[in-house]
């Protein structure tokens, strides 16, 4: 009886320990994505598209060789 007793324990707490794994790495993975993404989030523009106070929305650009010799090089 015992046997049978410690058998079934054995299954659901297998059952538990999987669960309690998974809320676990599910939590400190949503945890880590926060504390790495918020502040990306707020504190970075990769696409230069925020608006800056007082300038143009234009983007300065370098002009290169206007040269004929350049222009056939293009392709």
């Amino acid at each position: 009886m015992l046997r049978k007793l410690w058998q079934e324990w054995l299954r659901i707490s297998k059952h538990i320990g999987s669960f309690n794994a998974r809320a676990l790495i599910t939590l400190i993975y949503f945890t880590l994505l926060a504390l790495f993404g918020l502040p990306a989030r707020f504190f970075s523009d990769p696409l230069d598209m925020k608006k800056r106070p007082g300038q143009s929305a234009w983007l300065p650009r370098a002009t290169r060789d206007l040269d004929i010799d350049s222009a056939k090089r293009q392709g």
